[in-house]
């Protein structure tokens, strides 16, 4: 593990990582997307949604075919700083059954040489990927269970564990002495924490829509937003 008292202490000063509590863990909130659990040596990202713009290009979409080599690079570069034993990669990795067919070869050996990096990937299903490529290593699943915690990419209504879901790409706005930020966050109850969605062209669903408060009550969650590389909690 490449973390240091002194590497977390400059971090958490420049409001680039954040330390919260969730179901008796301790977690470490990264302004760059992704939380990272100290217990356990895991890191979690959700949402990469790789090859969403060469998906969006077919359908006429004036959008340049980059977003895979952007998401990997960022990717890779939070690998290097945590060195975990395992990365959670926690639903709609792949944009569409179809992304491998139309990821450039130097993008499939960059992601091949990711997941190498570490002891253990664990692709976790979401809608947009049930099923794992072909080609490319790491185990998929459909939930991961931790204690009282379980990982997965949607809720389920009746699940007494805590869980960790991405899927709604949170987002928020917001403003702070007059002025106005928004951005993605993280958002937690008790009982369900939000992942913010990592891919380079993911989008969001504010945090006040109906269906993310049908799950979270205002009055109950804590939010972190990301905003120009830095984490605050906001209310």
């Amino acid at each position: 593990m490449a973390i240091t008292d002194a590497w977390l202490t400059e971090k958490v000063s420049q409001r680039q990582i954040t330390i919260t509590k969730y179901a008796d863990y301790l977690w470490l909130l990264d302004a760059r997307g992704v939380a990272y659990l100290p217990a356990c040596d895991w890191l979690i990202v959700s949402d990469l949604h790789l090859e969403k713009g060469s998906y969006l290009r077919s359908y006429a979409n004036p959008l340049p075919s980059l977003d895979s080599t952007a998401t990997l690079k960022r990717l890779e570069g939070i690998i290097d700083d945590y060195q975990p034993k395992r990365v959670i990669s926690l639903g709609d990795s792949f944009h569409d059954k179809h992304s491998m067919s139309r990821m450039t070869i130097e993008d499939r050996q960059h992601l091949c040489r990711l997941v190498d990096k570490v002891d253990e990937w664990m692709w976790v299903e979401g809608n947009h990927d049930p099923d794992l490529p072909d080609g490319i290593p790491g185990t998929p699943c459909f939930e991961i269970i931790l204690d009282n915690m379980v990982f997965r990419h949607e809720p389920e209504n009746e699940e007494p564990k805590a869980q960790v879901i991405g899927h709604f790409h949170p987002k928020m706005r917001t403003a702070i002495k007059r002025r106005r930020f928004s951005g993605k966050c993280f958002v937690n109850d008790k009982h369900i924490f939000i992942m913010p969605a990592f891919g380079q062209f993911t989008g969001g669903l504010d945090i006040d829509d109906d269906v993310v408060k049908a799950l979270i009550s205002p009055s109950k969650r804590d939010v972190f937003m990301l905003c120009d590389s830095i984490i605050f909690k906001v209310k």
